[in-house]
């Protein structure tokens, strides 16, 4: 099997879960909104992102630490099953530590946040939800580390799917609302956690170092003002919206946030191909392997926004399948959400380059920096637009953020970027954003709208030719994996 065939099939192993995992949602979302208030998935929203900002700090960073040393230890056996179980031994010990705080405790957040003492349960489950998730997906980036796509993939599907089958079931058959988003949330996560645990302890037997635990905390404590990110993305913004406007208006910030995500889903497994081969061109050729890094993130950025780009040009149409009349503000939200995903590409490989260098703390002021100015930003748009405020203050956020983290990461370890593709790429995506968005406002007639989709579409396939991406070669490696053929034409197994 060539080189280039070998990487599709990785991106198809990988992309498998994330499309399961996106159109099984898809499909129940239409079902759960005609169920459901745009303040049911405000609470949902709130209760979930508030335990996850708890969570975070809980962990202390140690996970993101494991994945990084798993890179050096992955030829030693014996540090390798320390890594694992002694990780793992950490996240459980102290999340069951602050179990009982966070219940006495629960009344008073969902008062300060929510507004009432009635949501106290939402946010209790939702804390252990949020323990169980951060677990589940220190063993599937493991099972990505070790370049073990098939397992990645059977454990992504099956948790997503039975997260979607559960909330169906709990909120349409049951009538649970807002608590069934949680339960089936939290439901799922444990089954999966616990076959998880059950797994690597059989295949890594519990053995506890602690030098293992003191470098992952000197690693991952550095790390912990990056919640303040987590605050921007997953927290603030909600808490701002449900402050100044409603708990309505979270609800279709996060719908917007919910259709939009999908694509992010898509973009991280994207990366699940492309992040092994970024670090082992960091680690074994060290600045050699700067242009074969710039040109594996050209392919994967390509890929990434190809789908965000399609998402942008036909967000109403999604959008109007997706939900009733009552959720059609979140079609701007989704369309500027979109476009700060589309460069989120650069978070994707800023993340290695620090993690090769141990210098993750550089990330600190950045963090800090990102925080006032989307404070700022929110609090002079959301009073005026609302949900379309939170969603600009988060695009000129990531901007930001990005645009200092590639500065910073450059000068520890230069990535040689194909700037002649990527800057003709993002204009494209933000041209495409705000002029649909223009478009909209002035209702103009579905036959400019639908030239306009068809032209960006037309140039960005170009730009694919231009940057040698949609080659006769690719093309010929990917009609291969799709129809189950070896590169003789012959059929598999045949």
């Amino acid at each position: 099997m060539s080189t280039t065939e070998n990487k599709i099939k990785n991106i198809f192993i990988y992309l498998t879960p994330s499309i399961i995992s996106s159109v099984l949602p898809l499909l129940a979302l239409p079902i759960i909104t005609r169920f459901l208030t745009p303040l049911d998935f405000g609470v949902a929203a709130l209760a979930i992102s508030t335990t996850a900002l708890i969570v975070s700090f809980l962990s202390c960073g140690v996970d993101a630490a494991a994945q990084r040393y798993y890179f050096e230890y992955r030829n030693n056996p014996d540090d390798l099953r320390a890594l694992i179980s002694t990780t793992i031994f950490f996240l459980i010990f102290i999340f069951v530590l602050i179990v009982s705080p966070i219940y006495w405790l629960s009344g008073f957040i969902a008062k300060t946040v929510l507004g009432s003492e009635q949501y106290r349960f939402a946010i209790f489950v939702s804390y252990i939800n949020g323990c169980c998730t951060v677990m589940v997906n220190f063993y599937l980036l493991l099972y990505r580390n070790m370049e073990k796509a098939k397992y990645f993939s059977a454990f992504t599907i099956t948790h997503n799917s039975a997260n979607t089958v559960l909330t169906l079931i709990l909120v349409v058959w049951f009538g649970y609302g807002y608590m069934g988003i949680i339960y089936g949330s939290f439901l799922s996560s444990v089954l999966i956690f616990a076959v998880l645990f059950v797994m690597f302890y059989k295949a890594y037997p519990f053995h506890f170092k602690k030098h293992i635990l003191i470098d992952n905390l000197k690693y991952g404590i550095p790390l912990i003002p990056n919640v303040f990110t987590s605050v921007v993305y997953q927290f603030f913004d909600k808490y701002m919206l449900s402050s100044m406007a409603s708990l309505a208006s979270v609800g279709v910030l996060s719908i917007a946030q919910n259709l939009s995500g999908k694509l992010f889903v898509f973009m991280t497994a994207l990366q699940s191909t492309f992040d092994p081969l970024f670090m082992k061109d960091m680690f074994d050729r060290g600045e050699e392997g700067a242009a074969s890094v710039g040109r594996n993130f050209t392919i994967f950025t390509y890929l990434s926004i190809m789908t965000v780009l399609v998402a942008i040009l036909f967000g109403e149409e999604i959008m109007r399948i997706m939900a009733p009349p009552s959720y059609y503000e979140a079609i701007d939200v989704m369309l500027i959400l979109l476009c700060g995903i589309s460069i989120q590409t650069f978070g994707k490989i800023v993340g290695s380059q620090l993690a090769y260098i141990k210098k993750a703390y550089l990330s600190f002021p950045i963090t800090v920096v990102g925080l006032l100015v989307n404070v700022g930003i929110n609090l002079a748009l959301i009073p005026r637009w609302q949900a379309v405020g939170a969603a600009m203050a988060t695009l000129m956020t990531i901007m930001m953020m990005n645009g200092l983290y590639v500065l910073i990461a450059q000068r520890g370890y230069k990535i040689v970027y194909e700037h002649h593709i990527l800057v003709p790429i993002y204009v494209l995506v933000f041209i495409s954003t705000f002029i649909l968005i223009y478009l909209r406002s002035v209702e103009a007639s579905y036959f400019i709208q639908y030239s306009f989709k068809v032209f960006a579409l037309i140039a960005y396939g170009v730009l694919g030719v231009k940057a040698e991406i949609l080659t006769r070669e690719k093309m010929n490696a990917l009609f291969q994996i799709i129809t189950f053929r070896n590169m003789d034409g012959k059929w598999r197994g045949a």
